[in-house]
């Protein structure tokens, strides 16, 4: 009778498990619309190759603490770090809290939010974030964190993309890396020259320090200037920009851009489309193949003068393992591989 007792026990514990984590990934990137929390605007992020690291430490997904349990890291809703970053990493904090405090995802998301990129690599600088899952900074940014001597450890752990979005009635399902260069350029200005409708083009971009607009800057323009867009071309928030494409007068001449993970996973508005670049439609296999033009990645940031035996190194250290890698798969993203 004692065994049956105890066989029935652990078939239920096994059972609430599985239900917890189905409904974990059922709602890891879903959750996250309009009603966010968002402590300031939005900004910007970060590229390894630029010169900004030459004091930063950079670390390889290999860690010595790869094979740390949950149980070891001791962290709890008290001690957990001030976690920052981008408004597109906010399903992965959410997830990797709930994983490590044993807390319900919908508490962990509850307890979720960002200053957005640029003000969360300032704030890790002053002290008022302990943590970073970010995008690459902005120029500005790179010059203040250079400028601080403030070194940094910075792991790069996953990869997303920049895209295109548009209007789906508009003919246009491709455009090459020149001709997006030359649309925001002002050099083309109609559909018909790219084998769309006779109709002019509206071109919405990002405010200048804002992480998409870093990435459409860095990943796409390169050494070309884009004309300068008119305020109501510039939505703040990242939702605002595919808001604005959806509801536009004339939303057939509208083209914007965004991360990928944020436009397919977070924010979806019906009658919009992403569209191929250079023949390469954006997907999970595009962007983690490498075969999709625009692609970037995000990282896993503390700074260097962080204690080994502090909450924050610890919780750095779990995200690097292979548990922090099944986090980052669980919540829909590609990780990053070397």
């Amino acid at each position: 009778m004692k065994k049956f007792l105890v066989l029935l026990l652990v078939g239920l514990l096994l059972f609430s498990c599985k239900g917890k984590e189905e409904q974990f990934i059922e709602n890891s990137t879903t959750y996250f619309d309009e009603t966010t929390t968002i402590r300031e605007n939005e900004t910007t992020e970060i590229t390894l190759e630029n010169d900004i690291y030459e004091n930063s430490e950079t670390e390889d997904i290999e860690t010595e603490e790869e094979s740390k349990d949950v149980k070891e890291i001791e962290l709890t809703a008290e001690n957990y770090p001030i976690v920052d970053g981008s408004t597109a990493n906010m399903p992965l904090m959410a997830m990797i809290r709930s994983d490590v405090l044993k807390e319900d995802l919908t508490v962990s998301q509850n307890k979720t939010e960002v200053t957005t990129t640029d003000y969360a690599w300032r704030n890790l600088l002053a002290g008022d974030a302990d943590l970073l899952l970010v995008y690459e900074a902005s120029s500005e940014t790179k010059e203040i964190i250079r400028e601080s001597k403030t070194k940094l450890k910075i792991s790069p752990i996953g990869v997303d993309a920049l895209v295109f979005i548009e209007n789906e009635k508009n003919k246009v399902n491709n455009l090459t890396t020149e001709q997006i260069q030359r649309i925001y350029t002002g050099e083309i200005n109609n559909w018909k020259e790219v084998g769309g409708d006779d109709i002019s083009i509206q071109a919405f971009q990002r405010p200048l320090n804002s992480g998409s607009q870093t990435l459409f800057l860095n990943l796409v323009m390169k050494d070309k200037t884009p004309k300068k867009a008119l305020k109501y071309e510039q939505p703040a928030e990242m939702s605002g920009l595919i808001d604005v494409l959806a509801s536009y007068n004339n939303s057939q001449n509208a083209i914007g851009y965004s991360v990928f993970y944020y436009a397919k996973k977070m924010y979806q508005v019906p009658g919009l489309k992403l569209i191929s670049v250079d023949g390469i439609m954006p997907s999970d296999e595009s962007i983690g193949s490498g075969k999709y033009p625009f692609l970037n990645k995000y990282y896993l940031v503390i700074r260097e003068d962080t204690p080994d035996d502090s909450p924050t190194k610890k919780l750095y250290d779990y995200i690097l393992s292979d548990k922090g890698r099944e986090a980052i798969i669980r919540a829909g993203y590609i990780p990053y591989v070397e």
